[in-house]
C-alpha cells in the first residue's frame, strides 16, 4: 500500500482528480445558488467560470467537452433564477410533473392529462394555482375565495370560453374520426359543407 501511495503517477493522478473535483464543486455551487442571488449574478458567475475553463482548455483538452456542454445549454440554464416556478434540475422537473399529475387527478378524477388539458388548459392551470395549503395565486396577492373569483368573471366571458372549448372538441372529434376511417370522415365533411351551403 505504501508503494502505491508513494508512486509518482498515482500522486499525479490524485492531484489532477482533486483539481477536477474543485472545478465541479465550483460549478455546482454556482448553479445551486444557495445564497439566492439574481439571475444576472448567477449568469455573471457562470461567464467567469466558463472563461476560466476556456483558459484551461488551451493547454488541456479534457475540459473541451464540459465547455461545449455548458455552451449548448446556455440559453436555458438561468430561467429558474428569474422564475421560481421553473425546476432547476431533471429531478426537480420529475418531482414537479409527479405533483402536477397528483393534483390533476384530484381535479379531474383521471391521470391522463393529454386530452383533458386540450380542452380545459386555462381552467386546469388556474385550478393548479389554487390547490394546496399555500397556493401560488395567494402568494401573488390574489384572492383564492371561490365565490369572489367566480363573481369577478362576467357571464359573457364565460359563454365565450365555453363556446371556444366546444369548437376545440369538435375539431378534435373530426380529426380522430379521420384516424379511424378516412372515407367516413370525408363523407361527413362533405355533408357538413352541403348543410352550410343551404344556409347561404
Amino acid at each position: 500500500m505504501t508503494s502505491v501511495v508513494s508512486d509518482k503517477p498515482v500522486k499525479w493522478l490524485v492531484k489532477n482528480l482533486k483539481r477536477d473535483r474543485q472545478i465541479f464543486e465550483r460549478l455546482r455551487a454556482i448553479l445551486e445558488n444557495e445564497d439566492k442571488k439574481s439571475r444576472e449574478v448567477v449568469e455573471g458567475k457562470m461567464r467567469r467560470f466558463l472563461s476560466s475553463l476556456e483558459r484551461k482548455a488551451a493547454t488541456n483538452k479534457k475540459y473541451v467537452p464540459l465547455i461545449k456542454q455548458i455552451k449548448k445549454f446556455w440559453s436555458g440554464l438561468f430561467y429558474t433564477y428569474g422564475h421560481d416556478c421553473i425546476p432547476r434540475t431533471n429531478n426537480d422537473m420529475e418531482r414537479f410533473i409527479w405533483e402536477l399529475r397528483k393534483k390533476w387527478k384530484r381535479m379531474t378524477g383521471c391521470t391522463r392529462v393529454d386530452e383533458w388539458i386540450a380542452y380545459r388548459a386555462p381552467t386546469g392551470i388556474y385550478m393548479f394555482n389554487l390547490i394546496g395549503s399555500s397556493p401560488p395565486l395567494k402568494k401573488l396577492g390574489f384572492s383564492v375565495d371561490v365565490a369572489e373569483m367566480l363573481s369577478s368573471v362576467s357571464y359573457d366571458s364565460y359563454r365565450q370560453c365555453m363556446a371556444e372549448y366546444d369548437r376545440q372538441k369538435e375539431d378534435d372529434r373530426i380529426r380522430k374520426g379521420g384516424n379511424r376511417d378516412v372515407v367516413a370522415l370525408l363523407n361527413e365533411i362533405e355533408r357538413m359543407n352541403k348543410a352550410v351551403a343551404t344556409w347561404e
